[in-house]
C-alpha cells in the first residue's frame, strides 16, 4: 500500500480504505486539482481496477457534480474494446467516486510527448481510436478532450481512450456559462466561436491534431506545414491530416468512421479519393477578423504639385499642313544626310591607304616579324 505523501487535493491510499472495503491494495497512480486516481484489487471479483475519487471541494459543487454523473452514465453505456469500462460509481463520505476498468500501461503523453512515432503505427493507433470514437457517437455521445493525456496505450500497444468528463450528449451545447470545454491545440474551432456548438467533427478535428503530432513529434503550427514538411512522411497522411483539421467543420470528415477507412487504406497500400478537400491547406488557427487586423490609416491631406505642360511632337499629317515647318524640316535631313556621307568616304579612304602597305612574300606577317629580330 502505498503511504508517500500526497497532495492536499487527494487523500493518502491509506487513508482511502476506510472508505472502499470492496477494495484493497489500494495505492494512488495520478492526481490532479479535481481528485486523484487510484488502483486497487476489487476482492469479490480478484480483478484491479482503477479508482477515480474526486476532493470534498469538487463534490460539493453543482457543476462538477454535472460532469461526473455524466462521465459515469456515459462509460456505462459504451462497449467498445478502445474505451474503458465503468464497474460502478457513486458517493462515500462526500466523495464522488467512479470504478472503472485498470488499463496497464501508460498514456499517450507519456509514451509519445515530443517525439515523432512510426507513420504506420501512428495510423493503426490513431484508426483504432477513431472507431472507439464512432461508437460513442452513435450513442449520441461526444468526447470533446481528445488529447495524449486521455488515451492510454496497454501492454499490446492498442489504445484506450479515458477521461469522459467533458462529454455530453452530441445535442447539447458546449459552452456552461462562460465556460469552454477541451484543451488548447486540440479543439476545434468552431468549439470555441459563439455560438460553442459542435458535433462528431469536433472529435474528428482533435482526432487529426493527434495524427499530426504523432507523425512530426509537434503540435499544428501557423501557417500550416502538413506533416511531410518534417520528415519522410508518406504524402497521403498529409491529405488525411489537412482534411481532418479543415477550420471549416463541413470540409471535414463527415464522422470519425471515415477517417479510420482512410488511414486504413494507406496501412493496406490503398490509394485515396481524389476530392479537392483532400488538398486543401489547413490554416491554424483560424485567420483574424478584420476587427483583430491593424489596418493603417488613410492619409487625409496630399500635395498637389503644379501641373507640368506637355509640348506634343508634331506628326507627320500636322507638318504637311504648315508649309513652313516642312521645309524647315526637309532641310535640316538634308543637312544630316549629306554628313553622313562624308564620313562613310572619310572612313573608306583611310581603309583604302593601309591596305596597299607592302607584306613580305612567302609567308604570314607573324613569321615576317620573327624574322626580322
Amino acid at each position: 500500500m502505498n503511504s508517500a505523501p500526497v497532495s492536499p487535493t487527494c487523500l493518502a491510499a491509506e487513508d482511502l480504505q476506510h472508505h472502499f472495503t470492496s477494495y484493497d491494495s489500494i495505492e494512488l497512480i495520478a492526481m490532479g486539482g479535481m481528485g486523484a486516481v487510484y488502483k486497487a484489487r476489487q476482492i469479490s471479483l480478484d480483478r484491479t481496477v482503477a479508482i477515480k475519487v474526486l476532493t470534498h471541494e469538487c463534490s460539493s459543487s453543482m457543476k462538477f457534480r454535472e460532469i461526473f454523473n455524466c462521465e459515469a452514465k456515459v462509460m456505462a453505456k459504451l462497449n467498445h474494446p478502445n474505451l474503458a469500462s465503468i464497474y460502478d460509481y457513486g458517493e462515500v463520505n462526500g466523495m464522488l467516486y467512479i470504478v472503472m476498468q485498470h488499463i496497464e500501461g501508460r498514456s499517450l503523453h507519456d509514451a509519445a510527448h515530443g517525439r515523432a512515432v512510426a507513420q504506420n503505427e501512428a495510423a493503426s493507433l490513431i484508426a483504432k481510436i477513431s472507431h472507439a470514437l464512432h461508437h460513442a457517437h452513435k450513442a449520441g455521445i461526444l468526447h470533446r478532450d481528445i488529447k495524449p493525456a486521455n488515451v492510454l496505450i496497454d501492454s499490446k500497444i492498442n489504445p484506450v481512450v479515458v477521461d469522459f468528463g467533458l462529454a455530453h450528449h452530441a445535442d447539447e451545447s458546449t459552452v456552461k456559462g462562460d465556460t469552454v470545454y477541451g484543451t488548447p491545440g486540440y479543439t476545434a474551432p468552431e468549439v470555441l466561436a459563439p455560438p460553442y456548438k459542435a458535433d462528431q467533427r469536433a472529435d474528428v478535428y482533435s482526432l487529426g491534431v493527434l495524427l499530426h503530432e504523432l507523425l512530426t513529434g509537434a503540435l499544428p503550427q501557423t501557417p500550416y506545414q502538413p506533416p511531410s514538411r518534417y520528415g519522410k512522411v508518406d504524402p497521403r497522411y498529409d491529405a488525411v491530416c489537412m482534411k481532418a483539421l479543415h477550420p471549416c467543420a463541413a470540409m471535414r470528415y463527415a464522422d470519425a468512421e471515415l477517417l479510420a477507412s482512410d488511414l486504413e487504406k494507406i496501412l493496406a497500400g490503398k490509394e485515396l479519393s481524389t476530392s479537392s478537400l483532400m488538398v486543401v491547406p489547413a490554416p491554424h488557427p483560424a485567420a483574424p477578423s478584420a476587427q483583430e487586423l491593424q489596418i493603417a490609416p488613410r492619409p487625409t491631406s496630399f500635395k498637389t504639385l503644379p501641373a507640368v505642360k506637355s509640348t506634343p511632337l508634331p506628326s507627320l499629317n500636322q507638318l504637311s499642313k504648315n508649309p513652313g515647318q516642312g521645309k524647315a524640316a526637309m532641310m535640316a535631313l538634308a543637312a544630316c544626310i549629306t554628313f553622313a556621307i562624308a564620313v562613310i568616304t572619310l572612313i573608306y579612304s583611310s581603309l583604302d591607304s593601309k591596305s596597299q602597305a607592302p607584306v613580305a612574300s612567302g609567308g604570314s606577317l607573324i613569321e615576317s616579324t620573327s624574322a626580322g629580330r
